[in-house]
């Protein structure tokens, strides 16, 4: 069973150990989802954030292509944030707080392709000129 704070996994978000089939991912989704569902939560923010994880995860988990392309990447994991009864504005502050994040903004495949593409532009305008 998967706990309702913490870093995960789409595995662990799932309650799945790695290498888990399509019928077992199947199965987690419909199980996790029918649990954190907002509608079943009474419209708990905590439900709602939890629920589009588990949507996410079902989504590059179901699909080998994703899957592949996630696993590759290293296997990033994340945070699940806690709302408070107070909290109304929890997606602006979530983008407020990653871009205030640097090292959250790009992981380490993605600041490589970016400094491929800069070494690439740099003598593609050095030809030229």
């Amino acid at each position: 069973m998967t706990s309702s704070t913490g870093t995960f996994t789409y595995w662990s978000l799932l309650g799945l150990s790695p290498g888990s089939n399509s019928e077992q991912v199947k199965k987690a989704f419909k199980k996790e989802a029918k649990r954190w569902h907002p509608d079943l939560n009474k419209n708990s923010k905590n439900a709602e954030e939890r629920f589009k994880w588990i949507n996410e995860a079902y989504l590059v988990l179901n699909d080998p292509k994703k899957r592949f392309e996630w696993e590759i990447a290293g296997r990033p994991g994340f945070e699940i944030k806690e709302f408070s009864q107070k909290e109304t504005s929890g997606f602006s502050e979530k983008a407020q707080s990653r871009t205030n994040n640097n090292e959250n903004v790009f992981n380490s495949a993605e600041k490589f392709l970016i400094l491929l593409i800069a070494c690439f532009m740099f003598f593609l305008i050095n030809a030229f000129f």
